[in-house]
């Protein structure tokens, strides 16, 4: 191609800027949805009971409690390198989630309580 257009004249290559603010408008649209979806996560958080979430990690952090938690057991595989699985990935969440979330809101508290 000679870079004319079809009345000869010759044909300018689109300017960078409008890419670099849709760009722009893009991460801030992202950053956004980000704190939004920290905020409706924080809002969570505060909602759930230090009781609730003690006993859900204990129930499920334990169960089944022969031969071995869960739990445990997938710990003790993902430290051999032998979580592989899509079923043992997902015990490993469904069975650590109230433990992470005791841990989130017990750390969410004791900061809580440094800003006052």
């Amino acid at each position: 191609s000679t870079g004319l257009s079809r009345r000869g004249s010759r044909v300018r290559a689109p300017s960078t800027a409008p890419l670099f603010l849709l760009k722009l408008h893009k991460s801030i649209t992202l950053a956004k949805s980000g704190m939004l979806l920290f905020c409706v996560g924080m809002k969570f958080l505060d909602s759930l009971s230090f009781q609730m979430l003690i006993i859900a990690s204990l129930l499920l952090g334990l169960a089944p409690f022969s031969p071995e938690p869960h739990l445990w057991e997938k710990l003790k595989m993902l430290a051999a390198g032998e979580l592989r699985e899509g079923i043992d990935i997902f015990d490993l969440l469904m069975h650590g989630t109230p433990l992470i979330l005791l841990l989130l809101k017990f750390l969410r508290e004791t900061s809580r309580g440094k800003d006052e």
